[in-house]
């Protein structure tokens, strides 16, 4: 369903079944057939929307006459909740059209229509031009993000402090989630800065210099994300490594109990090899004391063995 909205003092939400007669730049939501079936649309802006607004990216491009530009937001998790982060969501996909006297957003869901009511409830706008809209979008698009990383980057905290004291009960699909997740938003906000970048240069000139200016002040929003996204990519990466070593921790310590085992019963190995022979004449075989001796010995190395491993701490290192 169309929904359009005026720029006449505020953001000021109108009727979109009815031609508009106004003077005031308009902004319109609307669906892919609504936008097909616009006849003010240049066909050539109809087949490039075609392309782009299924594209799981995004990016802008710039025409004579018009630009065009798609979104994929991703889906941000409870980041107190970190299965919820391992679930893969589809991002939130949807596109604009942009001339020197209006905008257009095509969203088959409700995404740029939620941002735009958001926008006419704040009265935040501070010039009533479809550029400035835009330029509001972005900023929405971004503004509670660095909010979000810091308290992914908590969780992340959270779950290396259970691993360094033995607590935590996550596996590797629950880091390469967080891996996964950071990742996806890095390069959503590298795309974010490419696009206002590209709105900043203003090489078709449809943006007033003052219009186009105001994206720079988008790019270096997205670049701070960026950077931040950086910072919460590397330490995933960290957790992976620091979930590694304990899983090598663990193993170091099976193998040195497995040894100490082994070690252990080595003398009685040896005496039951020897005299496990298949000999007619092996000596000391016919004395009857001689299985009290060799059992003797075998309680007597066990004992020297066990001072020996604790005399070099082995034994408080397979305990702990």
């Amino acid at each position: 369903m169309a929904i359009r909205y005026e720029l006449k003092g505020h953001l000021a939400l109108i009727d979109a079944n009815t031609p508009y007669a106004g003077l005031s730049p308009i902004v319109e939501v609307l669906t892919s057939a609504e936008f097909e079936a616009m006849k003010t649309i240049p066909e050539e802006a109809k087949e490039a929307l075609r392309e782009i607004q299924h594209a799981e990216s995004s990016f802008i491009e710039v025409f004579s006459n018009f630009t065009l530009g798609s979104f994929a937001v991703p889906a941000k998790c409870d980041t107190k909740m970190a299965s919820t982060c391992l679930i893969p969501s589809d991002p939130d996909l949807f596109a604009f059209y942009m001339d020197r006297e209006s905008l257009v957003f095509v969203d088959d869901g409700t995404f740029a229509a939620d941002i735009l009511a958001e926008l006419g409830k704040s009265g935040i706008m501070r010039r009533m031009t479809t550029a400035h809209c835009l330029y509001m979008f972005f900023k929405n698009l971004m503004v509670d993000d660095l909010v979000w990383l810091g308290k992914l980057e908590d969780s992340m905290e959270s779950m290396e402090e259970e691993m360094l004291a033995n607590q935590s009960k996550s596996t590797t699909t629950v880091i390469m989630g967080y891996r996964r997740l950071s990742m996806r938003f890095l390069t959503y906000y590298q795309q974010l800065a490419s696009m206002a970048s590209i709105l900043a240069d203003n090489e078709n000139k449809i943006l007033p210099k003052e219009e186009a200016d105001a994206f720079d002040h988008a790019s270096a929003m997205a670049d701070r994300l960026v950077d931040r996204a950086e910072t919460v990519n590397e330490y995933s990466g960290q957790l992976r490594e620091l979930y590694q070593t304990r899983i090598d921790l663990r193993q170091n310590a099976i193998m040195q109990i497995l040894t100490v085992v082994t070690v252990l019963f080595a003398p009685l190995t040896l005496i039951t090899g020897w005299f496990g022979m298949n000999l007619e004449v092996i000596p000391g075989l016919q004395w009857a004391p001689m299985w009290a001796l060799l059992l003797a010995l075998f309680v007597i190395s066990t004992i020297a063995l066990l001072a020996v491993f604790q005399r070099k701490s082995f034994l408080q290192k397979i305990v702990k």
